[in-house]
């Protein structure tokens, strides 16, 4: 074993019995960096002393128990050592031995551990009430209540266009005859003369008859407002958040840089995933019993799935298949076979069992599904997740291409990624209603215009297009939508389809070969392989290695005895083993 250096929080220490201390690192079931344990650090005597006191200061003004202590590990030449950076961890599992000696766990600073842990412990409703997150961070989504009117709204409706619009022709007809009256009036008849009384008197007419005729109109334009409030409620908003805006602002608290050409992937100009949480108010009125600081915001309510940023990170690493890194300050999120980049390492060439000269192995056959299922979820406040099924679900069925027994049939298991967001509905047209009521306020607009007070209540119902469709004001869960600017882009669920997220993150997760990818694995055990701590640090970040072979495998598990230039692992080979497979999409 090469010469091995400590540092506590820079200051050179020499804990007591390292040599029988034991490191795991684990990826199993991830590919996000390894999780990293160093079982016991013992400081003694002046150096445990000092610890103990830093531990304790909690007491006394300081940090206390509930932050960490910055710790590395050397090994090799000063000038150019292999190095671990990792922090002492007082929170679980420290114990006082004695007045000047103190045992407790290194951890990797920054390792997968931490996030888990401090990834839960804040919201975004916390970080909207710091200042990381402002309104300048939400995305205004249009929506507009939809829902068909039964038969008595619609006669209502008839009776009344008709009505209003017999009123207006009889008084037209009535404005005719008595500007005619006046003219007829207002003629000489020779030897007569000019009948001044009958003038005058037709005139009042004529001006009340005006009167009478504004005052229609006016309860036309009345009448139509009440109409489209009624059978079309205006156009509101709800705010909401992109999901690049939920990852980038949870890293921004925990002073980390987001790297992501997947999240970037889906928030270029014109395609931006937007987040809209549980709503339990109309789109931009105080809510009932709320308080004067009460204001819209985008941000994921405490009932949503994403109220944390580890509900974030879980729920997107479904959503697109993918995972996590943690490398020097940088978050990096990506397709999980992004990480699938090796680090040169090669395991060596020795066999399994040592006694007998041979390699065992067995296959991961316990991993396979024959259906594997994608599905966006449904919003019981809103009718339209239930109705309008398109893109909600996909369906791979995987069965043998050959049979000659199908009751031996082994091929089965379901794997279902459920995703906890609704799919929105954009608005694309008007309703036969709508159209309907868009002839009658167009009149209603003309008339308007000619009395010098246009309006503009056709344009209220055109405007709805582009909007988010909803059958109520409030949601019971989050719904995604995808915006085109100030408007929802077009052919909503064929971009969120679930079909889509199969064709672009989910299909390398299939036993059979899609675009030359599979997921079938040999898997070997209990290897033991020699190691050493500059090998230790070039597996810190990756699990990606290959074999003398040249395949590419990944490390599974690892347990290194410190002292000993030895390491058992757990590995697999990407390898195929069963080509008898034919695979049905069903959507």
């Amino acid at each position: 074993m090469a010469d091995i250096r400590h540092y506590r929080n820079g200051i050179l220490v020499n804990p007591r019995d390292f040599d029988q201390a034991k490191i795991v690192m684990d990826w199993e079931g991830k590919k996000e960096a390894a999780n990293i344990t160093i079982n016991s650090i013992r400081l003694v005597a002046d150096e445990g002393k000092a610890l103990r006191d830093r531990i304790l200061s909690g007491l006394t003004g300081g940090v206390g128990f509930f932050e960490g202590e910055p710790y590395r590990i050397e090994v090799g030449e000063l000038n150019n050592p292999a190095s671990f950076e990792g922090f002492l961890d007082f929170s679980s599992g420290v114990s006082f031995i004695d007045e000047c000696e103190v045992e407790c766990t290194l951890k990797r600073e920054q390792g997968n551990d931490w996030l888990n842990e401090v990834a839960d412990g804040f919201s975004y409703r916390y970080l909207e009430n710091q200042g990381i997150i402002t309104d300048a961070d939400f995305i205004s989504v249009p929506y507009v209540i939809n829902y068909i009117p039964d038969g008595a709204q619609l006669l209502i409706l008839s009776i009344s266009t008709f009505l209003l619009t017999k009123e207006l022709i009889d008084n037209i007809k009535s404005l005719a005859e008595q500007i005619g009256d006046i003219i007829a009036g207002a003629t000489p008849i020779v030897p007569i003369g000019l009948n001044v009384g009958q003038v005058i008197l037709t005139a009042i007419k004529l001006i009340a008859q005006i009167a009478y005729l504004v005052a229609v109109v006016i309860a036309i334009v009345k009448l139509v407002e009440q109409i489209i409030e009624q059978l079309m409620p205006p156009k509101r908003f709800h705010k909401g958040m992109t999901v690049k805006s939920l990852f980038a602002k949870a890293c921004e608290y925990l002073d980390l840089t987001l790297e992501s050409t997947l999240l970037d992937s889906i928030d270029a100009s014109g395609n931006q995933w937007v987040v809209i949480p549980a709503k339990n108010h109309r789109g931009g009125e105080k809510p009932t019993g709320a308080d004067n600081s009460w204001r819209e915001t985008g941000v994921p309510s405490p009932q949503d799935p994403l109220n944390t940023f580890a509900g974030v990170v879980r729920t997107f690493k479904d959503v697109f298949n993918a995972d996590f890194q943690l490398k020097d300050g940088v978050f990096i999120f990506e397709r999980r076979d992004f990480f699938e980049k090796t680090t040169g390492y090669v395991i060596p060439d020795t066999f399994i069992d040592q006694e007998k000269l041979i390699d065992t192995n067995s296959f991961n056959t316990d991993e396979i599904r024959a259906n594997y299922n994608i599905n966006w979820a449904f919003d019981n406040q809103d009718l339209n997740t239930l109705d309008n099924q398109n893109g909600r679900v996909f369906q791979a069925v995987l069965k043998p291409k050959v049979t000659i027994n199908p009751k031996l049939t082994t091929l089965t298991g379901l794997k279902e990624v459920s995703i906890p967001i609704s799919l929105a509905i954009r608005k694309d047209s008007l309703t036969v209603i709508e159209q309907i009521v868009r002839a009658l306020v167009s009149a209603a607009d003309a008339l308007t215009g000619q009395l010098g007070n246009p309006q503009s209540l056709s344009g209220k119902i055109t405007n709805r297009i582009g909007s988010m469709s909803s059958s109520s004001h409030f949601s019971s869960g989050c719904r995604m939508v995808v915006m085109a600017g100030s408007t929802l882009q077009k052919n909503q669920r064929q971009i969120l389809a679930a079909s889509k997220l199969w064709d672009n993150y989910h299909f390398i997760n299939s036993f059979k070969i899609i675009d030359g990818k599979h997921n079938q694995y040999w898997l070997y055990r209990e290897q033991k392989i020699p190691f050493c701590f500059e090998d230790f640090v070039t597996l810190l970040d990756n699990n990606q290695v290959e074999t003398e072979g040249g395949e590419p495998a990944q490390i599974e598990s690892l347990e290194w005895q410190i002292w000993d230039n030895f390491a058992t692992i757990n590995y697999k080979v990407n390898r195929l083993y069963d080509d008898n497979f034919e695979i049905t999409f069903l959507q």
